[in-house]
Formats: structure tokens, C-alpha cells, sequence
């Protein structure tokens, strides 16, 4: 079955092997243009790994990634850093370079070859440091910021680059909890006002399911591709689609092994342990 479209992401049958351990095993996906995506599930399931697929930083055992209808391996790096943004879970930085100057990196692909980050590249990287609320810190050297801080520079960094889709992993990770709603929110923001797709991995079931268009709900695997083949053994994908249709106590159940229960508080569903 294909799943290619012109306009978004789409993953086609994507299986990919660690030795003789599967971690995806024929996923398919169709991502719509500006709507935040959350790839949810236990550890170890692939959510890091598919991510880094759609990236290009790995390349599947089978499958394809296409972007805009082109497949991904006909992308240049300099196209591709135009389209996706993307923000890994560990940030170090044995440099004490500015935040600012880090944030600038992020305008490297719309910049010439041997040219300089200009005035209108400098207000973009500070309107997108001013986005995520970290503004005061622009002067500061990135090594002297608290981890949840440096988080949030890193997507101000990915905003900067404006690309079309981001990617990103954890975005939550090292932040408290005011800081934690504080990003999702933002995130789901820039995606309605920019039309830009977010894809994200997150551990919360409870913040994928208020702050998600769309949930890819995950199960971990293990064993060989032809034995998965051979024995039917299940696929990653429990069920993708609308959040709440997605999370419910079976489905939960078949991806975590644990039991839910489903309350609804002020017109909000909320999950908690059975």
C-alpha cells in the first residue's frame, strides 16, 4: 500500500534491524502538513529511531521516507536542513559560545558558502530565542545555562533554521512543570500559525493526548525481521489516528502491558494507572 503524497511526510513500510533485534518492523505513515504528531510508546519501541529515519540520519533495512512526494535519499543535506528542523534529547557543548551564537547556527542553510550571518539573520535567531521565552538569555554562554534552559534554546536554535517540518525528541525532557506546558503549548502554536508539522516523541501519555492533532502509539518488538515475517508476530503500530480514538485502556494495555483508566475532568480526558 502506498501511503506517498504530495504535501507532508510519509513513511512506507519502514523495517529496521539492530543486529538480529527488530525495532521497526512495517510502519507506515502519512503526516499531515501543520499538525503536531506525537510518537508515543514505552521504551525502547523505536520512537528515537523512526525519528532519526525521517531525518536521514539512519536509512531503514526497507522502506522509504518521502517528503513532499520525493523521496528522502534524493534530498541534498542543504535542502534537507531547509525542511526539517531537528532537536536530539542530549544538548552538551564543551564551548562557551553565546546562546545567541548558538541559536545563529541555525541559519548556516540560508546562508552562501564562506558568507557571514547577517543583521536580518541575527533578528531571526533573537525573535525565535523571544518565541520560546529565553530571550534574556542571548548574551549568556550556553555552558552556563541549566539544562532545561538549554532545551529551550535548542528548539529557538531549530526555529531559527524555519524549516517546514520539526522533528523533535523529548522536548519536554529537563524541564519543570510550568516550562514543560509552557513548550507544548508553544509548539502546537507555531504549527497552527506557521502551517509547520511537528513530529515529537514525548513519554507522557497525558501531554499527547492534550496537546496532539495525531498520536502514533507504539509497542516494543524483539527478534528477527524473517522471524516477525514467518510467525506473524505483531507490528510496532498499535493504532495511529485521532488522540482520543488512539488512547484507550485496550490500547494502551497492548503497548505499555499496564491498565488505565479513562476519566474525563472539565471536558478533558484524563489517564490514570487502574
Amino acid at each position: 500500500m502506498s501511503t506517498q503524497s504530495a504535501a507532508g511526510i510519509t513513511v512506507e513500510d519502514v523495517t529496521l534491524s539492530y543486529g538480529s533485534s527488530l525495532v521497526l518492523a512495517s510502519v507506515s505513515l502519512a503526516l499531515r502538513r501543520g499538525e503536531v504528531i506525537t510518537l508515543l510508546g514505552p521504551n525502547g519501541c523505536g520512537k528515537t529511531t523512526l525519528l532519526k529515519i525521517i531525518n536521514g540520519l539512519l536509512h531503514p533495512s526497507r522502506g522509504r521516507v518521502c517528503i513532499n512526494g520525493k523521496e528522502i535519499n534524493q534530498i541534498g543535506q542543504a535542502e534537507l536542513a531547509r525542511l526539517i528542523g531537528y532537536v536530539p534529547q542530549a544538548q552538551r557543548s564543551s564551548f562557551p559560545f553565546s546562546v545567541l551564537d548558538i541559536v545563529l547556527t541555525g541559519r548556516v542553510p540560508h546562508l552562501s558558502v564562506l558568507s557571514q550571518p547577517g543583521e536580518d539573520d541575527v533578528n531571526r535567531s533573537l525573535r525565535a530565542l523571544e518565541l520560546v521565552g529565553v530571550s534574556h538569555l542571548a548574551s549568556r554562554p550556553y555552558t552556563q545555562i541549566s539544562g532545561g534552559e538549554r532545551q529551550l534554546v535548542m528548539i529557538a536554535r531549530a526555529l531559527a533554521q524555519e524549516p517546514r517540518y520539526l522533528l523533535l525528541d523529548e522536548p519536554t525532557s529537563y524541564l519543570d512543570f510550568k516550562n514543560q506546558i509552557h513548550v507544548l503549548k508553544m509548539i502546537r502554536g507555531i504549527a497552527r500559525s506557521q502551517e509547520m508539522t511537528v513530529v515529537m516523541t514525548l513519554h507522557d501519555p497525558n501531554h499527547a493526548l492534550m496537546f496532539s492533532d495525531e498520536i502514533v502509539l507504539l509497542r516494543k518488538l524483539f527478534g528477527l525481521e524473517g522471524m516477525a515475517e514467518r510467525q506473524g508476530l505483531p507490528r510496532n503500530l498499535v493504532a495511529v489516528g485521532d488522540p482520543l480514538e488512539v488512547m484507550t485502556p485496550e490500547n494502551i494495555k497492548d503497548a505499555y502491558g499496564v491498565d488505565v483508566e479513562v476519566l474525563e475532568v472539565k471536558g478533558r480526558r484524563i489517564l490514570l494507572p487502574a
